[in-house]
C-alpha cells in the first residue's frame, strides 16, 4: 500500500480509522488516495487516509502534502490551495471548476491526483 505508514507518524501501518458506533460495532472509515507520475514519486502510490466524516478534495490534498512537506509545492500553491495544473479525480470522475477543492469526499471514495500532462 505505498508509504501509508508515513502519512501520519505514530499510527498503525494499515492507516485505518476505527469509529465505534453506538452498538459497539467497528467501522473502517478511510479514503483511498492515489498519486501518479511525478506525484507518485514524491508522495507514494497508494495511501489509505483515515477520516471520521465526509471531507473535501482540499483537505485530502493538504493531508497528502503532509507526507512530504519538502515537495508540497508540487501539489499546493503558496496559499495552500491545490495547484490549478493538478488533475483531480474522485471515483474515476474528473473534478473541474473553480470550486473543485470543495468537492465532497466520503469514506470509501478514491481520490487520484495527476500532475499536469503535455504531449505532442
Amino acid at each position: 500500500m505505498g508509504r501509508a505508514g508515513e502519512l501520519f507518524p505514530g499510527t498503525s501501518a494499515c492507516m485505518e480509522f476505527i469509529e465505534r458506533e453506538g452498538n459497539g460495532r467497528q467501522m473502517n472509515a478511510t479514503v483511498h488516495v492515489r498519486a501518479f507520475a511525478r506525484l507518485r514519486e514524491l508522495f507514494g502510490d497508494r495511501l489509505e487516509m483515515p477520516v471520521s466524516e465526509p471531507v473535501t478534495v482540499r483537505s485530502v490534498a493538504t493531508r497528502l502534502a503532509g507526507v512530504n512537506p519538502a515537495a508540497a509545492g508540487e501539489l499546493l500553491d503558496e496559499e495552500g490551495n491545490l495547484r490549478r495544473s493538478v488533475i483531480v479525480m474522485v471515483n474515476r470522475e474528473r473534478i473541474t471548476g473553480i470550486r473543485r477543492e470543495d468537492h465532497p469526499v466520503r469514506p470509501g471514495d478514491e481520490v487520484a491526483f495527476y500532475p499536469p500532462v503535455a504531449g505532442g
